[in-house]
This record gives C-alpha cells, structure tokens and sequence, in this order.
C-alpha cells in the first residue's frame, strides 16, 4: 500500500508541473471548448499509464510491453500533433496490430458460430476478423474519450470486473497488479473529473489494447466463458464506432473526421438545456452517468459470464437501450435548435 501511496503522489506532482508548464496540454479546439471552459489540461494520462507497465515490467511478456510502447508512442505522437491525418494513423495502427496478433497469438478462433468458426481455421480470414476487432476496440474507444470519466470510468470498471473473475476463478493474471492498477486508475479518474488530466489518444490506446489483450487471454485460458462476455464488456465503444460509421456514411460525411453527434455529446447538451450549472461541472456528470449504465450492465454480465445465450440477451437489451436514448436526445437538440 505504501508502494501505492507513492506512485499515486508521484503522478500527481508530475502532472502539476505539467500543468503549470503547459507541456503536453489539450490543444484539440472546439471540440474540447464546448465540454470545458479551462482547456490548457495536460494530455497526460498515458504517459502515467505507460510509465507503471514499465514500473511493473516483471510481470509482462517483454513483447507486450513493446508493443504497449509502440502503441503509447502512436498516441503520443497524435496528442503532440505530429501525426495530423487520420488515414496515416489508422494505417499505422492496421500495422501495429497485425504485427501484435502474430506475435503474441492474439487471434480469435471461436465465436460459437460453427459456420464463422470454420472461416477463422483460414489463416488470412482469421488475421483480418481479429485485426477488425482490435480495430474497433481502440477506435471506438477513443470514440468515448469524449467527456470527463467516460474512458477512464468505463475502464475503471473493466479492470474491477477482472479483478473479481481472477480472484474468484484463479485465472492465469497476478490480481496483486490489478490491484494496485484500480488504485491508480481510480486515482487519474478524479483528476480527469476534476479537469486536471486527460487521457488523450496515448491513454486510451494503452488502456484499450492491454485490457484486451487479457480478457483475450482470459478466453483462451477458460474457453468454457462465453465469447459473447468479452463482446458485452466491449460492447459501448464497439457500438459507439461501428453506428458512428453508419451515420457518417449516410449523411456522406467523412467516417475519419470528428463530429458531435455521438450519444455522450447529446446527453451533455441535454444536460446544459436542463441544468444550470457549469459547462466543466456538467461534463463530467454526462461521464458519470453514462457509466453508471455501463457498470449495471457489465456488473449483470460478468454474473453469468459461461452463458452464452443469457450474453446475447444482455447485448441486445444494451444496443436497444442505447438506441432509444439516442433517438430521443437526438429529438431534443433538433426541438431546441
């Protein structure tokens, strides 16, 4: 615990004098203007992230914390503006993440559909199904970054939720890393609700690709859990990219360019319409209760996690919820235009 109480001061002295230099500081624009009325926030959060995989390095294959760096430095380097096109980037994460299968046999080869299960035995079909899934899970991801606690939070839950299976089935991970990683976690969540840090796209790149590749390696320890557990758990930035695509495809506009209509920004608005408050304060309140449904439902599926029938149902109630709020929200900001 004192190793931790240590860690935790480190992280927030550091991320002081990285404030008060205005080094690594948001410098997104509008965007992030309309969320926050303080923009210079240090984009800090995974450089924290990184730094305790690297702290607590004996614990990881040598190869992940490569690829970890690889990653951390690709979303750095889009933080710092040095990677300015979309399409650049998202080739290199395409790279990255074939790369990243191969080496660390992170291929998915049972879905419990026997028809999909005999195309994933095809090499190539297999590379591109697993490389699409990796895919949607870092991007849509930092689809969610977009309010105070949103991916923090929803990671925050991921990592108790694994906690709780890996202590209660002994599965292969040492929870003693978990443990301490929910402290810091949890400790980088109040600063970004409090608009002192953001993960930026470094952050979620490292938080999406690790917790991933565990629950990944989860599955292929325990193949008696349900593929369909890793999809719900998945579930709110895998949907969030995937209908972000539809919409931007139907309304011709560019599936690689940012917009503000995704179901986080409609709440916050329907928040600033509703509740007179300040913008900072109502941002991380949009967070906080967009995972507040995340959790019950993560919370009700980790219950029955060898179920698949029981997953799929727990899926399509999430996508259904998800869709009648969107449209009703959606109904709000064009009555109030």
């Amino acid at each position: 615990m004192i190793e931790i109480f240590i860690l935790i001061l480190t992280v927030f002295f550091i991320n002081l004098i990285l404030k008060k230099k205005k080094l690594l500081s948001n410098t997104t624009g509008q965007l992030h203007q309309i969320y926050n009325q303080e923009y210079q926030v240090p984009l800090s959060g995974g450089l924290f992230i990184i730094g305790y995989f690297y702290y607590y390095n004996q614990h990881f294959d040598l190869i992940l914390i490569l690829y970890l760096s690889f990653f951390f430095l690709l979303g750095l380097f889009t933080d710092l503006n040095l990677i300015k096109s979309p399409l650049y980037r998202f080739l290199l994460q395409i790279l990255l993440f074939i790369l990243f299968i191969n080496h660390l046999e992170m291929a998915i080869y049972d879905v419990r559909i026997e028809w999909m299960n005999n195309l994933l035995e095809n090499y190539y079909f297999n590379i591109f199904f697993s490389l699409f899934c990796f895919l949607v899970l870092i991007n849509g991801s930092n689809f969610i970054d977009g309010n105070n606690g949103i991916s923090l939070g929803y990671f925050l839950i991921i990592f108790l939720l694994l906690f709780y299976l890996i202590e209660k089935n002994s599965i292969f991970f040492e929870n003693d890393f978990i443990f301490s990683f929910i402290f810091i976690l949890t400790f980088l969540l109040i600063l970004n609700l409090f608009n002192q840090l953001y993960l930026g796209d470094s952050g979620v790149y490292l938080l999406s690709l690790f917790s991933g590749y565990i629950l990944i390696n989860l599955f292929i320890q325990n193949q008696s859990i349900s593929p369909y557990f890793i999809v719900n758990i998945f579930w709110y930035p895998a949907f969030e990219i995937l209908f972000s695509l539809i919409r931007k495809i139907k309304s011709k506009y560019s599936p690689l360019m940012p917009d503000t209509t995704h179901l986080h920004q409609l709440l916050f608005f329907y928040f600033l319409k509703k509740i007179n408050l300040s913008k900072s304060i109502l941002n991380s309140v949009t967070g906080i209760c967009i995972n507040m449904y995340n959790g019950t439902i993560l919370y009700f599926a980790s219950m029955n996690i060898y179920n698949t029938k029981i997953q799929i149902i727990f899926l399509f109630f999430s996508l259904i919820i998800y869709l009648i709020f969107y449209f009703m929200l959606t109904k709000f900001k064009k009555s109030s235009n």
